[in-house]
């Protein structure tokens, strides 16, 4: 087992993952995305992103392209995306990362619906076909996080509601042993959602792509004059 450690919520240290990850391996068979840290108010980055919109959203574009020649190499490459998978609710085009008015819930939900837009504009952009790509909602799950974020009502339902990560984990295991055949799937819990939901509409997803690839143009050429 190899650890490698960094602030996933840098864009130049998601990158320095990247070159260490192919120094050390020349194929990948998975990529899980996980991380994942919300503020119960607007924090921005050295870099001037967003924590929750660099941390959940920017980290997984940036690994799920730099990573994705390592996983081409493999027979049954897939990318897991844990997230809010098919949760309801309009894009903020007019400020992405809530600068102008941050709510801690809303935020988190709205990192959710910018991952299922990137899954779809990942598909999009995948010429090779090879990689599966799930989209997965585990529901309330009683993470520290969780806890630390949400207020008293929240905290009640989740620790009511919520399910153990012990638990939560299996049926993705189940799903990282058995992806299902199409490129692009989602799921809440065990059941699979209709990719025509609103979430995954594909016009969205090259917009979100677009915007992003926009937003990083500062730091790759700074990460280019620093080499």
């Amino acid at each position: 087992m190899v650890f490698i450690q960094a602030d996933l919520s840098l864009v130049k240290e998601t990158r320095k993952i990247i070159e260490e990850v192919k120094t050390r391996f020349s194929a990948l068979d998975m990529l899980i995305f996980c991380a994942t840290k919300h503020s119960k108010e607007y924090t921005e980055t050295a870099e001037g992103f967003e924590l929750t919109f660099a941390l959940d959203y920017l980290s997984r574009f940036i690994l799920s392209y730099g990573l994705k020649d390592c996983l081409d190499k493999t027979d049954a490459p897939v990318i897991m995306n844990v997230c809010g998978s098919g949760m309801k609710g309009d894009v903020n085009w007019d400020d992405l990362q809530h600068k102008n008015n941050f709510v801690a819930q809303k935020v988190m939900m709205h990192g959710s619906r910018l991952n299922d837009l990137s899954g779809v504009a990942f598909i999009q952009n995948d010429t090779v076909g090879k990689i599966k790509y799930v989209l997965y909602n585990p529901m309330a799950v009683q993470t520290p996080g969780m806890m630390e974020v949400s207020g008293p009502m929240m905290k009640l339902m989740y620790k009511i509601i919520g399910k153990p990560v012990e638990k939560a984990i299996l049926p993705i295991v189940k799903l990282l042993d058995n992806p299902p055949a199409p490129t692009l799937s989602a799921f809440r819990e065990r059941k699979q959602l209709d990719l025509t939901m609103a979430t995954c509409n594909q016009e969205n997803a090259k917009r979100l792509y677009n915007i992003t690839t926009h937003l990083l143009l500062p730091t790759a050429v700074a990460s280019a004059k620093t080499k």
